[in-house]
């Protein structure tokens, strides 16, 4: 056999052993986006990713630790070039951690243990200083608040200027502060979202807002609470198969909100075939507050109209119509309701009498 012949033979052989391997093997996926949030300490982790196959594990490590997420089928979204999806997570940080940045590296794998390269990147940590916690303490032990600079008087001392601070900050009422946000899963339909809210003064209540992918709320529920701390759940809120978020924030006394907390989650193996009816909030006013004032031409919403006189009540003078200038006859929606037996007619807010009928 000629040499040219053989080197063929061996390019032929060669290319029909590498292709089967060439034609199995996928890309490795990609991590396209990611962020941290600090706060409280611990931090948030945002992971997407751009992969051939579906993803199901992402690690984040962080200095000697290693978080390992495991991936839901749902989250992997199909498109054109494979699959994409996002991930979070909450990695908190050790009592003891001192630094002021914090390294990590995020790392993505696929159902074929293809892995992505690592993403690294650090975390900046916000630290509180003993020096900032003492800046201008001498100058608050010499010198009086609306005191010129320089000036020294006699009757001031730090413990007053102190009570007068202390004083100041009572004033103002803070916005409640919510913890991280769990999500339990009851039994094969529902969950149960749990959580924990402070506040300054009193806490109100805890609202919880379940929506699906399209945006639409789908269940709700509302803690009613008091005192300063609370930490529970809400009800059990049953739900299909199928991904979703929750929103919790929580309200003081004072009307005052938190900042929203969002977390996702998936439900699967549920045994229920359509969305089960959300449970309504009370839509009435609470005891002792009177329905808003209607816009003129607007129909009181059933359920908020004051409620009916009981016979022998006499009815306020403030809610009868105002008298009307000598004839001039009120329009028929302003004449007042017929009162029961025994109930007199308000002094100098009857209707004028009716002109005689024209023959």
């Amino acid at each position: 056999m000629n040499r040219p012949l053989l080197r063929l033979v061996l390019a032929l052989l060669v290319l029909v052993v590498l292709t089967p391997c060439g034609t199995q093997a996928g890309s490795k996926p990609v991590v396209v986006g990611h962020d941290e949030t600090y706060a409280n300490r611990a931090i948030r982790f945002r992971v997407a990713w751009q992969s051939e196959n579906p993803v199901v594990m992402v690690k984040i490590f962080t200095g000697r630790e290693q978080k390992e997420i495991k991936v839901d089928e749902y989250d992997n979204r199909r498109t054109r070039d494979g699959y994409s999806g996002e991930v979070s997570a909450i990695v908190e940080l050790d009592p003891s951690f001192q630094d002021e940045a914090l390294a990590f590296a995020i790392q993505v794998e696929d159902d074929t243990r293809l892995k992505s390269d690592q993403v690294r990147g650090k975390v900046q940590i916000v630290q509180v200083k003993k020096q900032d916690d003492d800046w201008g303490r001498e100058k608050m032990a010499s010198q009086p608040i609306g005191q010129p600079m320089g000036q020294q008087t006699g009757g001031g001392s730090a413990v007053e200027m102190i009570d007068r601070v202390v004083g100041l900050i009572d004033r103002y009422d803070m916005p409640p502060i919510l913890g991280d946000v769990k999500i339990n899963r009851v039994g094969t339909d529902g969950v149960s979202i749990g959580t924990r809210a402070s506040d300054d003064k009193a806490l109100a209540g805890v609202n919880f807002r379940i929506f699906d992918t399209a945006g639409t709320l789908v269940q709700m529920d509302s803690v009613q609470m008091t005192g300063k701390v609370w930490e529970g759940t809400s009800r059990v809120l049953n739900l299909i198969n199928g991904n979703y978020k929750v929103i919790v924030q929580a309200t003081d006394g004072a009307g005052n909100s938190s900042k929203e907390k969002t977390e996702f989650f998936a439900i699967t193996g549920s045994s229920l075939t359509s969305q089960p009816p959300m449970e309504q909030l009370p839509s009435y006013p609470p005891p002792g507050m009177g329905p808003p004032g209607q816009q003129p031409g607007m129909q009181q919403p059933a359920g908020q109209w004051p409620a009916a006189q009981q016979p022998g009540v006499q009815q306020p003078a403030g809610q009868w119509p105002a008298a009307q200038p000598p004839g001039v006859q009120p329009p028929p929606e302003q004449w007042p309701a017929a009162q029961p037996p025994g109930v007199q007619q308000p002094q100098g807010q009857v209707p004028p009498a009716q002109p005689p009928a024209t023959q």
